[in-house]
């Protein structure tokens, strides 16, 4: 009976998702301090800045195809657009990783600049496909992407006994987990790549309704990769510096968790039928667990890092506590803006965004050079609790929804929880 409660319990896409993420998070944090006690603070400053280039090119390399999927199954339904759709990225993608291959090896270019011209295109891949994958089946999606952290951790821990750290290993890294997606992805799927006429009208669908969407990921990616950007072309800050505040924020993201795990069901769920609602239930309900993981990651954060990562890495810890609001509030980004791409009002997106991203670049500017890595975690602190307060706002205007609606826990989500623990069965049973 209580294997049956048990599969009931993760039969529910929520909380099958929180259940694999906090498994992916507890092997992701070990990853992480792997990878930063074996690149050392200067080699993994290298390897964020790779990072954050490839993730700003992938974006524009998809044009937000991706993010038109669920918008155009909704409009036409899967049997209509499913095989066309994935058949055509497919094609794409191989002839985009054929020709970056050959400008890598071709090419004069620097080790650095040859990861970021092959990486970008597989990013961009795996960034579609993987979207897809997560729509039709998100608990498939949490499985795999649970099953690939794992594998990647493995390999770091290969590297760690049997090598000695340097530029390519550094780089390996980051291509591992990415070239695992993309098969495993691929053969999710289950379309061949082809490409026929039939495809045309999707592929002007996806033009017209991609560079909205594009434009509102791109500030996205901006507004939590430009301080990193910034930092590494600082003329007083070194790459161990940029190191350091990497781990920092990869920490303090850690506290939107929940939003950031729960943002792919909301678009699962808003694509066959679910209204906003849903993601003001979901929203305030993420808000809670974000401040508690929150107030968790400022009390254990120091010993923490000391313990795990090392001294060489101790001012990351700063870089926490002064990141920390910033990350619940953007945490309501994360699930309104899945809200407005699958309604197709991405547009809205792009605006709003646009104000948070416009003020982080000013700040990292002014406040870079008085206070460095300081500087950039204080200037990204603002811009996303600007960017939470904008889009919180415009959702409660557009659904007639009072704030508390989005901060307060109602009875009707106890009540939820309650059905989905089954805790009204145990009672029973008592």
């Amino acid at each position: 009976m209580r294997g049956h409660n048990l599969r009931k319990i993760l039969g529910n896409e929520y909380i099958f998702s929180i259940v694999t993420k906090f498994i992916s998070l507890a092997i992701g944090i070990l990853h992480s301090v792997l990878v930063a006690r074996y690149l050392g603070a200067e080699l993994k400053g290298v390897n964020a800045y790779i990072a954050s280039v490839v993730g700003v090119g992938s974006i524009i390399i998809t044009f937000g195809m991706h993010q038109a999927y669920p918008y155009l199954r909704k409009e036409y339904g899967k049997d209509t657009i499913y095989e066309d759709y994935v058949g055509m990225i497919e094609f794409l993608y191989i002839v985009l990783l054929s020709f970056a291959g050959f400008l890598a090896f071709c090419l004069p270019l620097s080790i650095e600049t040859k990861a970021i011209v092959i990486l970008t295109p597989l990013y961009g891949y795996n960034r579609i496909s993987g979207y897809v994958v997560l729509v039709e089946s998100p608990n498939r999606y949490n499985k795999w992407e649970t099953i690939l952290t794992v594998f990647s951790l493995v390999y770091i821990i290969v590297l760690w006994f049997a090598t000695s750290h340097n530029m390519f290993w550094a780089i390996s890294i980051l291509a591992i987990l990415e070239i695992g997606r993309a098969i495993i992805y691929t053969i999710s799927l289950k379309v061949k790549p082809y490409i026929s006429k039939k495809q045309l009208p999707i592929f002007k669908e996806l033009l017209k309704y991609g560079f909205f969407p594009m434009v509102a990921l791109l500030m996205t990616t901006l507004n939590y990769k430009i301080d990193t950007l910034m930092l590494k072309n600082s003329q007083n800050i070194t790459n161990a510096m940029v190191g350091v505040y990497s781990v920092g924020i990869t920490l303090s993201d850690k506290i939107a968790l929940i939003p950031d795990t729960l943002k792919g069901v909301i678009v699962s769920k808003l694509s066959k039928g679910e209204g906003a609602d849903e993601v003001a239930k979901v929203s305030r309900l993420c808000f809670l667990c974000s401040l508690c993981i929150c107030i968790g990651t400022i009390i254990f954060g120091k010993p923490f890092i000391d313990i795990l990562y090392g001294k060489e890495y101790a001012e990351a810890y700063t870089i926490i506590v002064i990141t920390a609001a910033g990350a619940v509030a953007i945490g309501y980004f994360k699930l309104i803006a899945q809200y407005n791409i699958v309604n197709k009002k991405q547009f809205l997106n792009v605006i709003m965004l646009s104000i948070a991203v416009i003020i982080d670049i000013v700040l990292n500017y002014a406040f870079i050079p008085i206070w460095g890595i300081n500087g950039a975690a204080i200037a990204t602190c603002i811009g996303n609790i600007v960017c939470g307060i904008v889009f919180v706002i415009w959702f409660c205007r557009k659904n007639n929804m009072k704030l508390t609606q989005m901060i307060c826990i109602q009875k009707t989500d106890v009540q939820m929880i309650k059905r989905a623990l089954n805790l009204k069965h145990k009672r029973k049973r008592l």
